[in-house]
């Protein structure tokens, strides 16, 4: 008999304390917990919701007390736990939360992610199919200025709306997306050195043994990067994840990954392109900046290029990603 109601558990990630913006943070937990009422309304049962960060476990009592403050209906809907992951990076405090879950179905969402009306209903549906092992949301980037809208549209997720293909080719979106907790307990993120390249990972795993990737329209908003540092960095970071994607799915020799350098280079570029020229519009961005914003999503490829290719070639160590300090959103 197919359960139609399975239990469920969501972990959100969450960074050290210190990091956290509390007026975002409270936001997306509001809404969160306006998605459980909902879902609870129509007979699933109270979910566990873990809070997996990045600090100590001395951190859990100012924590809850702060989520209590900004989104209090939580605590109320769901019943709320903390696990910390001390230094734990992005996937790391994902795979910590998955022990401390109990429902059939994990949901994952980032405490920089806002979750729109019908969200965990559409997410959640799905799984009456006893074959879907895994639901993969529709996250988009928030935009409100030419930098925003700019990284909207060269970025690797969709923009709000009429790009449903695109999205369709998105791989596993950690920030919203659930899974089965039998596989992904067996299946945790994969490690590795770089920055987002697990997602990737997991979705060869998860159709190398004959799952696939089930796309919804389950939307979250998330908070655009800010600043030109930012921008730096995640440009080269963007292109040593690129690298390390490559050697891991197609395990070539050097010469091979930087010709790939080159050729990603002018794939990205002319995607750039396109897509700025195609969704600008829809993104509220006035045609003259169109040309800026052209020539800035040809400046982030190209910074891209430069940290595919010093890996790819052996001029920098192959090292662990950190954000650093002065980055901001991730």
């Amino acid at each position: 008999m197919v359960d139609k109601r399975p239990t469920y558990s969501i972990v959100v990630e969450m960074e050290n304390a210190q990091f956290i913006d509390w007026d975002e943070m409270g936001v997306g937990l509001t809404a969160l917990a306006r998605e459980i009422a909902v879902v609870s309304s129509t007979g699933f049962a109270r979910p566990k919701v873990v809070i997996s960060h990045a600090g100590q476990n001395a951190d859990t009592s100012s924590l809850q007390s702060r989520i209590e403050a900004e989104a209090p209906q939580l605590t109320q809907l769901a019943e709320v736990t903390f696990a910390a992951c001390p230094g734990g990076r992005y996937y790391d405090l994902k795979n910590n939360g998955i022990s401390a879950t109990d429902g059939k179905l994990v949901v994952f969402m980032d405490s920089d992610t806002v979750p729109e009306p019908g969200w965990l209903s559409t997410l959640l549906s799905p799984f009456q199919d006893p074959e879907i092992v895994c639901v993969n949301g529709y996250t988009y980037l928030l935009c409100d200025d030419f930098f925003s809208r700019t990284f909207a549209l060269i970025w690797f997720f969709p923009v709000a709306r009429g790009d449903q293909r695109f999205a369709e080719k998105r791989a596993i979106n950690a920030n919203n997306v659930a899974f089965r907790r039998d596989w992904i307990f067996s299946h945790p993120f994969p490690e590795n050195n770089g920055f987002k390249v697990s997602c990737t990972l997991l979705l060869h795993q998860l159709r190398r043994e004959g799952h696939e990737l089930l796309s919804v329209n389950a939307r979250v908003h998330h908070y655009c990067p800010r600043g030109w540092r930012f921008f730096y960095w995640r440009a080269l970071v963007t292109g040593r994840d690129a690298d390390r994607k490559f050697v891991a799915l197609h395990a070539p020799n050097r010469s091979q990954r930087i010709a790939k350098s080159f050729s990603r280079w002018g794939t990205m570029s002319w995607r750039t392109m396109r897509r700025v020229i195609r969704h600008a519009p829809q993104t509220g961005m006035p045609l003259w900046q169109i040309p800026f914003s052209l020539a800035v999503g040809l400046a982030f490829y190209t910074l891209a290029f430069f940290g595919q290719f010093s890996l790819a070639a052996g001029l920098v160590r192959d090292e662990i990603e950190i954000v650093p300090d002065f980055v901001g959103h991730s």
